[in-house]
């Protein structure tokens, strides 16, 4: 049933449908975003992840603070048991995984299974049926063993013998380059070349924290029922001190990538040793375009769901239809956005409208419009804000930044609309990446490995205005709409003295040319199609008919 499947596709988190709970942010949302292009070209590949029964978290604000609840699911009603056990054995116990089937399909109708691995039995110990019920348990060696280990144990006993290249997502399935290194050395020899020629890697952070650290005591405590995997000069592949998940990666794989150009140069700065490419990473256009958008390009360039490159004749669309497709999604934002605001404001639909919308941790910088709150009075009712986005659980760094811009924006209310909308996540963000006129993007910079919700909105025609980080030096390079924004002082003046006049302009001619310059220059090369097609020619040396 699985014998053309010669690509394995690990990530400790995809984010498929907002029906599908096993996402927290930006790394999974590009892992099915990923798993949905390579179904569109149609790519032999199979994905492997966890199935987290109770999600990230349910987000709710109560007195500006962020509240977290279980975000339970219907897993049964998506997903295909599929009768199938394999076994790791951590901190000495045989742990039992059950596979769970889903299908992406693609839009030639090509499918492509998604993996889901479950610990959730009776007959494991309780601590282990906990390992699959949340994101990023606390016991993330164990979660990591049933990812790398569980995940590859699992293809064998579903008959899928004939994987080429096994494609790590981040370093959370690390452990896998383990389990092939004893595979290939009790059938073939042991080779450090022969794991690395079958796997290639992929980091997606620039931030030294983001790396997963192990001491080698806890290693060793979780394998002492699987000895066998650890080879002797595990600490010249891992690290000396404690064993690195992205080093250990690293060693272990023939080609590795960062997500963006600026990306490379700082990754290749924290890893010196190793030689990293970089592949940008893209959205899937067709999971992110606002159904008004969608009939548009349906009607003047037929064929672009399999072909993103033809968003490149966006500029022959009359400037009035696009605009028109624009004020629909955004009519459709504002009624979702007023009915779910937790701060009190009203968004309306003749305003200037400033999306923010991210994970809330220091170095997305959220709080930059808030430097100077009398300027930003000033503003008055010429603009408007929507926030959104969760902070980890225990970032309480984050909650608390998110906790003083829901306060800033009460306080403001007088004076300008600012609105935040609870709970995050794919159907909400598809809602605001489409509707808001101006994206806001205010990383510091060197610590954004690519981002992706700035693409979201460029192809929704939204303009971008960004720090230079990550994607946006290279979407500012190809003139993909928007304003790049340097420094804070940048922030209000740009929009006071730029933006909100070529909104305001009774002609919106100037303003429709930038959506045209987002969509053609932008989401014509930021996308899956272009990216999938890089790592098949790059990591997984496949060429597709």
């Amino acid at each position: 049933m699985y014998e053309n499947i010669s690509v394995a596709y690990f990530s400790a988190e995809i984010g498929l449908d907002s029906k599908i709970k096993t996402y927290s942010g930006g790394l999974g949302i590009l892992a099915g975003d990923t798993l949905k292009a390579m179904a569109d070209l149609e790519v032999p590949v199979c994905g492997i992840t966890l199935l987290y029964k109770k999600g990230f978290f349910k987000q709710e604000i109560i007195d500006t603070y962020q509240i977290e609840e279980a975000d339970l699911w219907d897993f049964q009603s998506l997903m295909s048991d599929l009768g199938v056990l394999c076994k790791v054995n951590i901190l000495g116990e045989d742990i039992a995984i059950k596979v769970w089937r889903y299908e992406v399909k693609g839009e030639t109708g090509f499918r492509i299974p998604v993996f889901f691995l479950d610990t959730d039995l009776k007959e494991n110990p309780l601590w282990a049926q906990d390992l699959t019920q949340r994101l990023y348990n606390d016991n993330r060696i164990a979660q990591e063993m049933i990812l790398g280990i569980g995940g590859v144990r699992a293809l064998a006993s579903l008959g899928v013998t004939k994987i080429r290249k096994y494609h790590m997502n981040e370093g959370h399935s690390a452990f896998l380059t383990l389990e092939l290194y004893k595979h290939f050395g009790e059938t073939i020899g042991w080779d450090d070349g022969l794991v690395k020629e079958a796997c290639i890697f992929t980091t997606h952070t620039p931030i030294p924290a983001g790396h997963d650290k192990f001491s080698y005591s806890d290693i060793e405590e979780h394998f002492k029922g699987e000895k066998k995997l650890l080879p002797w000069h595990l600490k010249s592949l891992a690290g000396q001190d404690k064993l690195n998940m992205t080093r250990l990666a690293l060693s272990l794989s023939s080609y590795h990538n960062a997500v963006s150009r600026k990306h490379k140069e700082v990754s290749s700065t924290m890893f010196p040793d190793f030689d990293i490419d970089y592949i940008t990473n893209g959205i899937h256009i067709a999971s992110w375009l606002c159904p008004h958008m969608t009939e548009l390009f349906d009607r003047y360039l037929k064929g672009w769901k399999t072909k993103y490159s033809l968003l490149e004749e966006v500029f022959k669309i009359p400037n009035s239809d696009v605009y028109k497709a624009h004020l629909a999604a955004k009519a459709d934002m504002i009624s979702m956005v007023n009915e779910r605001n937790v701060t009190g404001a009203k968004l309306r639909n003749d305003v200037l409208t400033i999306g923010f919308a991210r994970r809330f941790i220091a170095y997305k910088d959220a709080e930059l419009i808030f430097r100077n709150v009398e300027h930003l009075k000033s503003l008055g009712k010429k603009v408007q804000f929507v926030f959104a986005g969760k902070s980890h659980m225990r970032d309480g760094i984050g909650k608390e930044i998110m906790r003083r811009v829901i306060t800033h924006a009460v306080e403001l209310s007088k004076d300008v609309s600012i609105c935040f909308v609870p709970d995050y996540d794919i159907e909400v963000a598809q809602k605001l990446v489409s509707g808001v006129d101006v994206w806001l993007n205010t990383p510091i910079p060197n610590n954004e490995a690519s981002g992706t919700s700035g693409m979201k909105a460029a192809a929704n025609g939204v303009l971008h205005f960004s720090r230079l980080d990550g994607w946006a030096i290279e979407g500012f390079e190809r003139n993909s709409g928007g304003l790049p924004l340097m420094e804070y002082q940048d922030l209000l003046s740009l929009l006071e003295y730029k933006l909100i006049p070529m909104f305001s302009s009774k002609n919106k001619s100037a303003w429709v040319e930038e959506m045209k310059l987002a969509i053609g220059n932008g989401a014509s090369y930021f996308n899956t199609h272009r990216m999938v097609r890089e790592y098949l020619e790059k990591g997984y040396k496949i060429n597709l008919p």
